[in-house]
């Protein structure tokens, strides 16, 4: 991705993040209120409780991230292990709503993608709180959609941000080379990944021929890629082994 100022080609206007940081955190204290001793089907090990807490550290983590610009070390804070988790998500949510207003989007900060924005948290927030409202909605049978919009901008991001890169450079290893081109279609747009075992390279409204390609609903790509939808919510066309073994490789990325 370019580091200018959100230039991604689904990007959204910073309040249409912020709407979404604001409807999503409440949605997951609202279905927090049913029970935090769930099991999280998505994250096996994991209670509703859990995925609250997280976070909420997820934002306080970013709250000093955008101040301090630099990761804060060590982390977390023990003043903010073992709080009661509703109470302090709502909190961390104030907190970094706070942040975002002490700065303009376009202004510089620490980050781990080419954009150094603040714009490239607002969005990074609007993804990982959508993920987690999943996970927590899943664990009380209640999912409700993400957004297109979002849902869209959500495959260009896990793409080009958590994919995209040199593996061999990062001293990163997998056990999916792929060795293959796999298309991803949704929301009007196209991306091509091309595999190996050292590099991937993602090419946002490529035409080029791809070995495989995954097409669905933007909520079904997006939740797909990140695990949290099954190969029945998209279609693939050609080599489905090169499809299926993508995933994985994102799951190796840390996602």
């Amino acid at each position: 991705m370019t580091a200018a100022k959100y230039e991604w080609p689904t990007s959204l206007e910073p309040e249409r993040y912020f709407e979404l940081i604001d409807s999503d955190t409440e949605r997951m204290l609202e279905v927090g209120g049913l029970g935090l001793d769930a099991a999280v089907p998505s994250c096996p090990g994991w209670t509703v409780a859990d995925v609250v807490d997280h976070q909420a550290m997820v934002y306080s983590h970013k709250v000093r991230v955008m101040a301090d610009n630099g990761w804060p070390d060590p982390w977390p804070p023990a003043e903010l292990t073992g709080r009661p988790p509703v109470e302090f998500l709502r909190e961390a949510k104030d907190a970094i709503f706070q942040e975002f207003a002490n700065h303009d989007v376009a202004e510089q900060t620490t980050t781990f993608g080419d954009d150094t924005s603040v714009m490239f948290w607002a969005r990074r927030m609007a993804l990982e709180v959508a993920v987690h409202r999943i996970d927590v909605e899943l664990a009380h049978d209640a999912v409700t959609p993400i957004p297109d919009d979002l849902a869209t901008d959500g495959v260009d991001e896990i793409l080009q941000v958590m994919l995209h890169g040199n593996w061999a450079e990062w001293g990163a290893e997998t056990k999916h080379p792929v060795d293959a081109a796999v298309a991803v279609e949704t929301g009007g747009f196209r991306w091509r990944i091309a595999a190996t075992e050292a590099i991937v390279d993602v090419v946002a409204g490529s035409s080029e021929p791809a070995d495989a390609t995954v097409v669905g609903d933007p909520d079904d790509v997006f939740l797909w890629l990140w695990g949290r939808r099954g190969d029945d919510a998209v279609r693939v066309s050609g080599d489905k082994r090169a499809a299926s073994e993508l995933r994985e490789r994102l799951a190796e990325s840390g996602q």
